[in-house]
């Protein structure tokens, strides 16, 4: 979180407070800022002593100006926010493996749905998800936080009988080891708690794994997508 020095940089800028003065009396700036007045005034001294802004007393507004000063150190916030946001953070899933109800199977046999994620994904799914139930109310904020960043889009389509609905996937690494994508789909009779997977070939073969087993799912996001 910004210090209120920073917040009220930043307000001021947005306020046009870089190219020109700007009237504001200490009580409007301590409404938009949701501080005490005591704070915005005591901040704004200090602003001041240290070279940020000028300002001058109008009656019980203030004419206030960001300095040179003042727009380097928004552009250093700017820097460090901008280099936090660009640096790919790493979440991870854990949960456990289940049986389904085959609905993944059907649909990944289905014409379109292949070839969509062979041309999205670069691999010819397997015809079936890894169905994985999560372990916990902070896997499942994860999830919806993945959910968020899922950035490859399978679009949705009809043919003469009915239509069938989208999915968005994102990449992901099984196990530390294999590649595969995570599927969102639009439809789905599973709660929040559970992700399915699909990979170009039968994780429950490549892992040997049972009903029960624990798995893992490490999915590399850029924080401004979350």
């Amino acid at each position: 979180m910004l210090t209120i020095k920073g917040r009220i940089l930043l307000f001021l800028a947005e306020q046009g407070g870089i190219a020109r003065e700007l009237p504001i009396s200490t009580v409007k700036l301590a409404e938009e800022l949701k501080i005490s007045q005591q704070t915005a005034s005591r901040v704004l001294i200090e602003l001041e002593r240290a070279g940020l802004i000028e300002r001058a007393g109008i009656g019980r507004k203030h004419v206030i100006k960001l300095t040179e000063e003042g727009l380097k150190e928004l552009l250093e916030m700017y820097t460090s926010l901008k280099r936090v946001f660009e640096t790919p953070v790493e979440v991870e899933l854990e949960g456990y493996v289940f049986s389904g109800l085959g609905e993944g199977a059907y649909y990944l046999q289905i014409p379109y749905y292949a070839r969509k994620f062979e041309e999205k994904l670069g691999f010819k799914p397997y015809p079936g998800t890894l169905n994985i139930r999560l372990t916990g109310r902070d896997q499942v904020l994860r999830r919806l936080m993945v959910e968020k960043a899922a950035d490859i889009e399978i679009e949705s389509f009809s043919d003469e009988r009915r239509s069938y609905g989208g999915a968005k996937c994102i990449r992901a690494l099984m196990n530390g080891e294999e590649e595969v994508a995570i599927i969102f789909a639009e439809r789905t009779h599973y709660p929040k708690e559970v992700v399915e997977v699909i990979a170009p070939i039968c994780l429950r073969e490549r892992f040997k794994l049972r009903d029960g087993d624990k798995v893992t799912l490490k999915v590399r996001v850029s924080p401004i997508n979350l």
